[in-house]
C-alpha cells in the first residue's frame, strides 16, 4: 500500500512539472467543453446510456481531462498498481504508446480542409480525426483492431470527449510551417503543402516552438491553452462561464452527413479559424537555442490580439460543447 502511494504521489508531482504547456485548452477549457454538453444532455436517454459506462458520480465534465493525465504515464512504474482499473488496462495494453500522438493533426493553412488531396501526407491513421473516428467505433460496439482494440468502453468515452474539445483549439489543427531561408533572410512562415513536402520544412508544434517572452513555457500554444481561457472566463465560475457559452449555440454548427466525416467537417472548420486567427499579426523575430532545441522569439500585437481571440476561444470552447453533445447523441440515440 505504501508502495503504491509513493508511486501515485511520484507521479502526480512529475506530471505537474512536465506537462502543463501540452495540454490543449487547459483543464478549465475542457471541462466547460464537457459542462456545456452534459447540461445540453440532461434527462435525456443519452445521458443514462452515458452514465452506465462511467463510474458513480462522473460526469463529462469530470473525466475532460484523463486524456491529458495519462499521456506521461508510461514514464512512470504504476502500469500494474494504478488503483482504476481502466486506466491500468489503458497502461497494461500499451494503448498508451501513441497517446501524444492522438491530440492533434497538423495540418497547412493553405489546406482546404482534413481531405484535401495535397495535404494527405500530413494526415494519418493515428491523428486527432482518425483516433475520435476510432472511439466512435469502440462505443457502437463495432470491431476494432490492433493494441487500441483493447480500449475499454469508458476510456473510450473519456477520449471521446477530450480529443473533440481539442479539435476546437485552433492550434491543434491549423500550424505554420518554418522556413528560415526567406526572403531578405529572414524567417517566414510557409503556408502551401506542396512548398513545404518539397522543401521538408519543419512545423512549429502548434504553436509550441513560437516563444512570446523567449521562455520555453511561455509560448504561442500556452497562450492559447491558459491565457486567452483564463481572460475568457474571467471573474466567473466555471458554472457561470460554460452557463453562458451554452447560450451561443447556431445552426451553422450543426454537423452534415453520416456520424464518420462529423471529425473531418469540424478539423476543416477548426482549420479555417486557425488561418484567420491564430497567426494574426504573429511575426518571427529570431531563431533561438533552448536546451538544444530550436525554438523562434516571435511578436504579436498583445491587445488586438487578446481582444480579438478572447472572443474566438469563447466561439470554440462553446462549439466544442455543443459538437460533443451532438455525436453523443448520435452514437447513443
Amino acid at each position: 500500500m505504501r508502495k503504491l502511494a509513493r508511486s501515485l504521489i511520484i507521479f502526480l508531482i512529475v506530471f505537474q512539472l512536465t506537462t502543463p504547456a501540452a495540454f490543449g485548452w487547459g483543464s478549465t477549457g475542457h471541462k466547460t467543453v464537457g459542462k456545456i454538453a452534459d447540461w445540453r444532455l440532461a434527462n435525456t436517454t443519452t445521458l443514462a446510456k452515458i452514465k452506465a459506462i462511467l463510474r458513480p458520480n462522473e460526469s463529462l465534465s469530470s473525466i475532460a481531462n484523463w486524456a491529458d493525465s495519462v499521456k506521461n504515464a508510461e514514464k512512470f512504474s504504476i502500469h500494474a498498481t494504478h488503483p482504476d482499473s481502466d486506466t491500468q488496462n489503458f497502461y497494461k495494453n500499451l494503448v498508451n504508446k501513441h497517446n501524444r500522438d492522438w491530440h492533434f493533426v497538423d495540418l497547412p493553412l493553405d489546406c482546404t480542409g482534413y481531405s484535401d488531396p495535397r495535404c494527405k501526407k500530413f494526415t494519418s491513421g493515428k491523428d486527432i480525426v482518425q483516433i475520435i473516428n476510432l472511439c466512435i467505433r469502440r462505443l457502437k460496439g463495432q470491431t476494432i483492431s490492433g493494441n487500441v482494440a483493447q480500449l475499454t468502453k469508458r476510456n473510450a468515452l473519456r477520449l471521446l470527449v477530450h480529443l473533440v474539445g481539442d479539435l476546437h483549439q485552433p492550434l491543434h489543427v491549423g500550424v505554420q510551417f518554418i522556413n528560415e531561408d526567406g526572403p531578405e533572410g529572414k524567417i517566414v512562415f510557409e503556408t502551401d503543402p506542396e512548398t513545404i513536402l518539397e522543401n521538408e520544412f519543419p512545423n512549429d508544434m502548434g504553436g509550441n516552438k513560437l516563444l512570446i517572452k523567449g521562455e520555453e513555457s511561455d509560448n504561442l500554444h500556452s497562450f492559447w491553452d491558459a491565457d486567452l481561457v483564463e481572460n475568457a472566463i474571467g471573474e466567473q465560475s466555471l458554472f457561470q462561464f460554460s452557463q453562458s457559452l451554452n447560450t451561443l449555440a447556431v445552426p451553422a454548427w450543426n454537423p452534415t452527413g453520416t456520424m464518420n466525416t462529423w471529425a473531418a467537417q469540424w478539423a476543416d472548420d477548426t482549420l479555417r479559424v486557425s488561418e484567420e486567427n491564430a497567426y494574426l499579426t504573429i511575426v518571427i523575430r529570431k531563431e533561438v537555442i533552448i536546451d538544444d532545441r530550436t525554438k523562434y522569439l516571435v511578436t504579436k500585437k498583445e491587445n488586438q490580439y487578446t481582444n480579438h481571440n478572447v472572443r474566438v476561444v469563447k466561439t470554440q470552447l462553446a462549439k466544442g460543447g455543443y459538437r460533443l453533445a451532438k455525436l453523443l447523441q448520435a452514437i447513443f440515440p
